[in-house]
């Protein structure tokens, strides 16, 4: 199974340093958009204030993790899914329809924190998306 990750629950797995996501990573094919690594370079300074590892360890986790997940250029998803995407959930956050049109193209689950766009792309029938809570409780 294929899930699509957002930047927020990458930014928690890099802050939690924690080995059982680095598992979770390797047991799971995990893709994202290359707007999730825009996003994890802007707060890369609150990631290493709230890390719980020393910076050599946070180095290795982070490779390991990176390892683990392929990033997709936004230039190929495709303008159906982004416009479907927009119509689920443009107006609940614009900013996450990269993440939701990925999962859309490629028959992906979207795992994320923000239970508004949960709430609305249900609303609308799309059952394809999951709160990362959720996802430890099926997949860890």
């Amino acid at each position: 199974m294929r899930f699509v990750f957002d930047a927020n629950i990458l930014m928690a797995i890099l802050i939690s340093g924690r080995a059982f996501h680095k598992l979770i990573l390797e047991s799971v094919d995990v893709i994202t958009p290359d707007f999730a690594l825009i996003e994890i370079d802007k707060y890369s300074s609150v990631i290493l204030a709230k890390t719980k590892l020393e910076w050599p360890a946070h180095s290795q986790f982070a490779d390991l993790i990176f390892s683990s997940i392929t990033v997709i250029p936004r230039y190929l998803i495709e303008s159906e899914s982004i416009e479907k995407a927009n119509r689920l959930i443009g107006d609940t956050d614009p900013k996450d329809i990269s993440y939701l049109a990925l999962a859309i193209q490629s028959g992906s689950i979207l795992i994320t924190r923000d239970k508004p766009i949960v709430e609305a792309a249900r609303r609308k029938g799309f059952r394809r998306i999951m709160l990362f809570d959720e996802f430890l409780k099926h997949y860890s």
